[in-house]
């Protein structure tokens, strides 16, 4: 009877397009309509082939229509997600920056006063032009990617956006408009951000001729130079970085989508997929997903395993309130002696800790110590006791036996007795003051648990400690094509190791 009626059909409504509807279906949905199951019937679970029209409205089955409805009416947007996986985003572009600067942008950002010098280079940006120096590929490829990724990154934590695919659908416009709000957001914070190119390396900060080797003093005379400012990367960035978004859309509709419909258990062809569309790659890497993911494939299925899996790990409530740990200290500082300027030391002292549980998986913790007469004698930076304070997060396995957990927290080390200038023949014991300088600490730690509320604890630390030096930048701020806005002082990064033992008393 099916057959007869889809018969019929095909003769009296040719016009309709239900002719050449059918013939794309697949044969899948012939062997269906074999059994006799009606296109409203309930479906067992399986992939429903996509018919398109040209550059029309998707459509979908009813399977595939339904899941987005129920997302957008009960799911809501993944405010969480989109910033976590952009600061991830962040974080890595920095990464690589690092790894691939030279010394001098390195010693910029390890030597030099970091707030102060952020805010002369924003003071410095010169918005009287459109470009800022770099060359076409990093305007024009690079950072059009950079907008992409932060396209595809808002989409995908958007539950009304994701599972769209390119069409006429107002929808689908929509989501990509919010997209583009996203990328303007993230390019501006990259520019001017304390997250991005102003605070690492500090853009703006300093000039430098353009297309010259380092050091050709010929090229450097007659070479313009630029501080790396300008328009260029607020505009472009988001406006092609959408435009790039919409092409590798396309690309996924019309090359790699029939490619995995045809070959749907091919690895290779996935792999082709996710790279004709690097931007969604990344942007699914940073959210967990096999880089050849798709939304509309995978209706309602928002978290990864893995994500997820840490998600509802870190939403545990905690078992434990609070811990207090008194220890002793033993630190390896460079200090002030007779006759030995930062000499490694290993001076010991006595501290607490005290760490408070947010979750089952994170604590706040706060540690101050002391090191009495750590440096028996006064320099600039070092002299008298050392006190320490340092606040940051912990987290790690807690067992009924055992713990063992790491620790990341910045604060201050504090010297009572450090000199206020440099001696002199004329004063060869200038006054001492109390100084302050810039501490943080990457800490592991494990508990031998004896009971309920009582357990042992040794922690192997590491503490940085940020000295001002005394060796600071010629006066004036040069000469063309090489001018400087950033501060003229220096500071030393000093590492030190210590171990800290006792008690700790849980509640």
């Amino acid at each position: 009877m099916i057959r007869f009626a889809a018969a019929i059909l095909l003769a009296v409504l040719p016009g309709c397009g239900v002719a050449q509807r059918l013939d794309a279906a697949s044969e899948q949905d012939v062997w269906l309509a074999d059994r006799g199951e009606l296109p409203d019937a309930p479906k067992t679970a399986r992939i429903e082939p996509m018919v398109w029209d040209e550059f029309a409205e998707v459509k979908t089955s009813d399977q595939s229509r339904a899941p987005a409805s129920q997302s957008e009416a009960t799911e809501p947007y993944h405010w969480k997600g989109l910033l976590l996986q952009s600061f991830a985003f962040d974080m890595l572009s920095n990464a690589t920056r690092i790894m691939t600067a030279d010394q001098d942008d390195r010693h910029i950002l390890l030597n030099k006063p970091f707030w102060s010098d952020y805010w002369a280079s924003l003071q410095q940006f010169n918005m009287r032009r459109w470009n800022d120096g770099d060359s076409i590929k990093v305007n024009y490829i690079g950072h059009p990617m950079e907008g992409a990724i932060a396209g595809y990154i808002e989409i995908q934590n958007d539950p009304r956006g994701r599972d769209l695919m390119i069409s006429r659908d107002r929808r689908y416009w929509d989501s990509r408009f919010r997209a583009f709000l996203w990328e303007t957001v993230y390019s501006t914070q990259w520019e001017i951000g304390p997250f991005g190119e102003t605070a690492i390396f500090n853009q703006g900060g300093f000039t430098y001729p353009i297309r010259c080797p380092k050091h050709d003093l010929v090229c450097d005379a007659t070479a313009p130079y630029t501080n790396n400012t300008g328009w260029v990367d607020f505009i472009i960035t988001p406006t092609v970085g959408t435009l790039w978004l919409l092409g590798e859309d396309t690309v996924d509709r019309f090359i790699s989508d029939p490619l995995v419909r045809k070959h749907p258990n091919s690895f290779g062809i996935k792999m082709v997929r996710a790279s004709l569309n690097p931007p969604a790659s990344l942007a699914n890497i940073l959210r967990g997903r096999f880089p050849w993911w798709r939304d509309y494939e995978h209706p309602n299925d928002y978290e990864s395993f893995a994500v997820g899996k840490f998600e509802r790990a870190m939403d545990e409530e905690p078992k434990e309130h609070w811990d207090l740990n008194p220890h002793y200290t033993s630190l390896g500082l460079g200090t002030y002696q007779t006759g030995c300027l930062d000499c490694r030391t290993t001076t010991t002292g006595a501290g607490v800790e005290l760490g408070v549980a947010v979750r089952k998986y994170l604590d706040v913790v706060a540690d101050l110590g002391v090191q009495p007469h750590a440096s028996p004698l006064s320099s600039l930076n070092v002299g008298g006791s050392l006190f320490t304070g340092n606040f940051g997060v912990r987290s790690g396995y807690s067992g009924r036996m055992f713990a063992l957990k790491v620790t990341l927290a910045q604060g201050f080390a504090s010297y009572s007795r450090s000199q206020q200038t440099p001696p002199t023949e004329a004063d060869p014991n200038p006054p001492t003051m109390r100084n302050f300088n810039f501490s943080a600490v990457a800490a592991l730690s494990g508990d031998i648990r004896f009971g309920t509320h009582f357990a042992f604890r040794t922690t192997v630390e590491q503490m940085l400690i940020r000295y001002k030096s005394s060796v600071r930048d010629p006066p004036g701020i040069g000469t063309p094509p090489r001018l400087s806005f950033l501060s003229h002082d220096n500071y030393i990064n000093s590492t030190n190791w210590g171990v800290n033992v006792g008690p700790v008393l849980r509640f």
